[in-house]
């Protein structure tokens, strides 16, 4: 049976007061206290097969996946808020120590295959019947575990949309990508169930903002970069977040999701705000103090006023924490908009 899914279509968060559909939600998408994460039981086959396209590839699946490998930090909570989590039998950047409330008791209990990504030799060893990335670099040609690779040793891949290869202009490609998922993992409720919530809270920040009647902040997203600033271009979940924020993304010409820039363009176009993504070796702060000194980005409002907005990279990946970081920025940005939460 062919599913056609080409439809068109939190702590940060918590303090809102229009964002209340997801705790509940999401909490109940994490059924299965059962942790083992082991063979499990056997696959009831589907009535009929189910087939799916993704990223221009066609799979069809004659039963759920039951031994999943993981490869992304976001990709694994989106799993355990599915109610799969029991199926996940290894993950990449398995070393989190903040992973969402609602899914850190069975995320701490899957077994971490490696700091980054694990080898195609750790993968096959653990016999999956799907591996799922959540970024184009947990599929690597030049390391061999590329989805041909894994596809010839009889291994199902799924790919979120954003990389693609076109990109993420509209929260459509996360139902899309969710439904599917839903569809062949045989948890298809529990997929909607998480899209409704997250859809449901990112419209209700956007119609805070319409409510309050603002306009957008023009705003430079800073990844990092000294010599020359990395930022987000206008095809990645990065610029959907901007728009549910209420954020003008100063550099939305960017061919992908994160593209290289220049400072003479930052100042060009003057920001009234700075996001700056927190991760790595480099903290925010630092961040800060080095666009504060920055001889171009100094003279532009943004730094004038002093008028920045942190945000971890974390939630800026296609799943539910995406909530958290468009609650935050347009919190940033239109305090006014929110007066329940200062």
């Amino acid at each position: 049976m062919p599913v056609d899914f080409r439809r068109p279509a939190r702590d940060a968060a918590a303090a809102l007061a229009v964002l209340t559909v997801a705790t509940a939600a999401l909490t109940g998408c994490s059924r299965g206290a059962d942790t083992d994460t082991g063979a499990g039981p056997s696959a009831a086959a589907f009535d009929e097969p189910v087939s799916i396209t993704n990223c221009g590839r066609t799979a069809t699946y004659d039963a759920p996946p039951q031994r999943i490998v993981s490869m992304n930090d976001h990709v694994t909570e989106t799993l355990i808020q599915m109610g799969v989590g029991d199926r996940i039998v290894g993950m990449g950047y398995g070393e989190k120590d903040d992973p969402l409330p609602e899914t850190a008791e069975q995320f701490r209990a899957i077994p971490s295959l490696a700091a980054e990504y694990p080898t195609y030799e750790q993968i096959r060893d653990l016999e999956p019947d799907l591996v799922v990335g959540g970024m184009r670099s947990a599929f690597d040609d030049k390391t061999g575990r590329g989805r041909d690779t894994l596809e010839q040793a009889g291994i199902h891949t799924f790919l979120f949309s954003e990389y693609c290869g076109a990109g993420f202009s509209d929260i459509a490609l996360l139902e899309n990508d969710f439904a599917q998922l839903g569809a062949l993992l045989g948890a298809e409720e529990q997929a909607a169930e998480l899209t409704e919530s997250i859809t449901a809270e990112l419209d209700a920040v956007r119609a805070r903002l319409e409510q309050a009647g603002v306009a957008p902040v023009r705003t430079f997203f800073y990844d990092s970069g000294e010599a020359e600033p990395l930022s987000v271009g206008g095809v990645g979940i990065g610029n959907l977040i901007a728009d549910y924020a209420g954020a003008d993304n100063i550099t939305a010409e960017g061919p992908k999701p994160y593209f290289t820039t220049g400072w003479e363009i930052v100042g060009e176009r003057a920001p009234e705000a700075i996001v700056v993504l927190d991760y790595g070796a480099t903290s925010a702060q630092d961040k800060i103090a080095y666009l504060k000194n920055q001889p171009i980005v100094a003279t532009t409002p943004a730094v004038r006023n002093d008028r920045f907005v942190v945000v971890p990279l974390d939630d800026f990946f296609e799943s539910s924490r995406m909530v958290d970081s468009v609650a935050t920025i347009a919190r940033g940005l239109h305090p006014a908009a929110f007066p329940d939460a200062q």
